[in-house]
């Protein structure tokens, strides 16, 4: 079949399609995208079911296996490995061009246009099952499967879909047989993990996607440059399920093979067991956004939450709002933690114009340290006044989140849980540690947000997997971690320039991440040392600790992160005595955190981005980042007619090359169609902030 798959796409389509069907015993359809780009081809055969992808003409993903794999159980059949034998039993096509809207996100409205091609299939033949204490054997009618393929513009996106019926009320899935097979010598960004409870915080590489270990667990987006396109796989809609992981094959070839998460061990479990579901049931989407380079799949990464269900029209999201948020983790890890330090913090942000003020761990327990558990109560330490913390907060117009570990959360009971902080008068929860994506762990993120919606409060995954869009769902799950973020410049030299510089390309791809971006304690990477290397250790009782955590890259650059980088709910790192008064800090003031619309410009990953997004107010933010020294020019065609004021924080050719920390801010008129060019330095950046006169 590889060999008719490849003529397939050497000729005219409709040719081929034609010589490929009639061949026996093969049913092979396809799926076309609203612009005609792409083509999704599916086969089934005695051999089994394949999907492949091209674009233009030209091979994309060569053809993959389809398919699941159940556990060996005599509900399901003993010896069934797969559902491999299958015959077409009816096709449904359709066609849909609508949008949704959101306040909460990079683009406030998407358009969600498709076709769709869902194929019936069951079993080429009944299978012999042995049930009861007697091992009786009977013949049992053919299983029925269905796959759904769509084909946007954007990319694709393919899911399992198990009908309601009688021969098949339930299932326990070990596995999906689901392959990526691309060509020989293809490279790829991957970041990678060394087991499966993990809080997906690794950088991303690039290499030969042949030579990726196939003993570790490949996390999301997977990046692949491969017939003059662009792909990038994920997932969406992950619901009820168990997370995928990709796992090379280990064979020399470029071929990326599912993984689902297991559940936790149990003596009365089934081994090696993924998912358990009543039918019906639907897997996930699998997604692959395609486009002409890396820049181009910014454009189009609206379509992982457009997979997504809408939210629940009985829950009321209105007490929903995105903003920025000052925070007391990052400097000294929670060492100073008191309720006089808390007043100033939130006192800073609303001197800033930030709604938000977030208290991490070590304010509930007995000790400054955070402390969790069934035995460890989950009310203020006694020396923590949370009461008057937050009436000061409601009376500076801001809210106050609080870090909570999830086992306390689960311990306590989410219903109770939820119930006490609505009662405080807290608005968000940030929940941490979850380091897991098994289906039950899905399971307890749904169950939170549910909770947390009925009681008005606002969640952030710490410690979790990565966005699959639903915060299209759950417009309370407001945010996310799953990315090797700022906090990593505590405790290692990882969080350089030229790794902030994949982000926008790589994990931010995926949805809203809690990058904590912002320092202005700025130092080159050559200059950088971790804090634990400088005295520092994490839980230390000291009152004050001398070493404050740095960042790598200019002034310019850490302010140009905060625009760049989407989190509906944006954790500033710093503190107010290294931000007011401080160069630069105006451009943070009143900080946007969702947009109306983004409009990427260019860049690669690794090396540097450019973006131009504009506030759902009508301003404009151009923000910038480098690795190395570059001129940019923006041309301003996206302003509108009359003068504007642009507002410039830029690298400082005079003095930043010798000072991290200098910053340039000047401010001139401007109108729509002038073209202007700014200069960055080595790991430097520009903001430029354009406001109507």
């Amino acid at each position: 079949m590889d060999v008719q798959f490849f003529c397939r796409f050497a000729r005219p389509l409709s040719v081929v399609f034609c010589l490929l069907s009639s061949l026996p015993g093969v049913a092979a359809l396809s799926v076309v995208s609203p612009d005609g780009r792409l083509t999704l081809d599916f086969a089934t055969d005695a051999q089994g079911m394949r999907w492949a992808l091209a674009r233009d003409g030209k091979l994309l993903v060569r053809p993959s296996r389809l398919g699941v794999r159940f556990a060996q159980s005599n509900q399901q059949g003993k010896g069934l490995g797969d559902l491999a034998e299958m015959k077409v039993r009816d096709v449904r096509r359709k066609s849909s061009d609508t949008t949704w809207t959101t306040a909460l996100s990079r683009r406030g409205t998407v358009r969600d246009r498709y076709n769709e091609m869902s194929v019936e299939l069951e079993e080429a033949e009944a299978r012999a099952v042995r049930v009861g204490l007697g091992q009786t054997t009977v013949e049992r009618s053919p299983r029925r499967l269905n796959l759904v393929f769509r084909a946007y513009d954007e990319g694709v996106a393919f899911r399992y879909v198990f009908p309601e019926q009688v021969a098949f009320a339930g299932f326990e899935l070990t596995d999906e047989l689901t392959e990526w097979r691309f060509s020989e010598g293809v490279s790829a960004w991957t970041t990678t993990y060394a087991t499966e409870r993990d809080g997906q915080e690794q950088p991303f590489v690039k290499g030969p996607l042949a030579n990726v270990d196939p003993a570790r667990f490949v996390g999301m987006p997977v990046l692949v440059e491969t017939g003059g396109a662009t792909l990038a796989l994920c997932e969406a809609a992950l619901n009820n399920w168990a997370g995928l992981y990709f796992r090379a094959a280990g064979d020399g070839s470029a071929t990326l093979r599912a993984s689902l998460s297991k559940l936790p061990w149990s003596p009365a479990a089934t081994p090696d067991v993924a998912v358990i579901a009543a039918t019906p049931a639907q897997s996930p989407w699998r997604v692959a956004l395609v486009g002409d380079d890396e820049i181009d799949l910014l454009r189009k990464n609206d379509l992982i939450a457009t997979l997504n269900p809408p939210p629940d029209p009985a829950l009321d999201f209105s007490f929903v709002k995105p903003g920025a948020s000052t925070w007391d983790w990052w400097v000294e890890s929670n060492n100073s933690l008191s309720t006089d330090l808390t007043l100033k913090l939130i006192d800073f942000a609303a001197e800033m114009g930030w709604p938000y003020h977030t208290i991490d761990g070590g304010w509930y327990g007995f000790a400054r340290r955070p402390n969790h558990g069934p035995n460890v109560p989950l009310a203020p330490r006694r020396d923590f006044d949370l009461a008057k913390v937050v009436a000061h907060a409601k009376a500076k117009g801001v809210g106050v989140w609080v870090w909570i570990h999830w086992m306390q959360i689960d311990a306590v009971g989410l219903e109770e849980t939820f119930a006490r902080l609505e009662k405080w008068g807290v608005v968000g929860v940030k929940t941490d540690f979850l380091e897991r994506q098994d289906q039950e762990m899905v399971n307890w993120c749904t169950r939170v947000c549910r909770v947390a919606a009925q009681h008005r409060i606002m969640v952030n995954f710490h410690g979790s997997f990565k966005s699959t869009g639903a915060e299209r769902t759950w417009p309370n799950m407001i945010t996310r971690e799953a990315i090797h973020g700022n906090e990593m410049n505590l405790f290692r030299k990882s969080v350089t320039p030229a790794h902030c510089a994949t982000l926008p390309f790589t994990r931010f791809l995926l949805g809203p991440a809690d990058f904590t971006p912002g320092s202005f304690a700025n130092v080159f990477s050559k200059d950088f040392v971790p804090q634990a290397k400088k005295g520092h250790r994490y839980g230390d009782e000291t009152d004050r600790c001398p070493h404050w955590a740095e960042e790598m890259g200019t002034r310019a650059h850490a302010i140009a992160q905060c625009i760049q980088f989407d989190s509906p709910l944006m954790t500033l790192c710093d503190w107010p005595e290294r931000y007011r008064g401080a160069a630069g800090i105006e451009a943070l003031r009143a900080l946007p955190a969702v947009w109306r619309d983004t409009r990427p410009l260019e860049g690669r990953c690794g090396e540097y981005y450019a973006v131009v997004r504009e506030t759902h107010g009508g301003r404009f933010y151009y923000a910038a980042t480098t690795v190395s020294a570059r001129r940019l020019a923006l041309t301003l065609d996206f302003l509108g007619a009359g003068d504007w004021t642009m507002s410039v924080f830029a690298d400082d050719p005079a003095r930043t090359p010798a000072d991290a920390k200098a910053i340039a801010c000047t401010a001139r008129t401007v109108r729509k169609g002038e073209t202007v060019r700014f200069d960055l330095c080595d790991e430097g950046g520009v903001v430029a902030i354009f406001t109507r006169r």
